[in-house]
């Protein structure tokens, strides 16, 4: 496959810190200690190295998007 189990198992931690980043309001710190990193730091940096957004960022924009999506559905029902 050309995968090393360290790229797939950051891959998997990521996939997971990415839906409680969106689907929680978790502090990083216990996201990045639930997904199985030693500290925030370290989980940052790797967040930031695979999806070139600081993971308070990513956050950010996904809850906007979710309001705008809100909003859309809102204004669509209303009519």
């Amino acid at each position: 496959m050309g995968t090393s189990h360290s790229e797939m198992l950051a891959e998997v931690r990521l996939n997971i810190a990415c839906r409680l980043l969106v689907d929680s309001g978790k502090p990083l710190s216990e996201i990045a200690k639930f997904v199985g990193y030693s500290n925030p730091s370290s989980f940052s940096r790797t967040f930031v190295r695979v999806m070139k957004i600081q993971p308070i960022i990513y956050r950010q924009l996904a809850d906007r998007q979710s309001r705008a999506s809100h909003r859309k559905r809102s204004h669509a029902a209303r009519q």
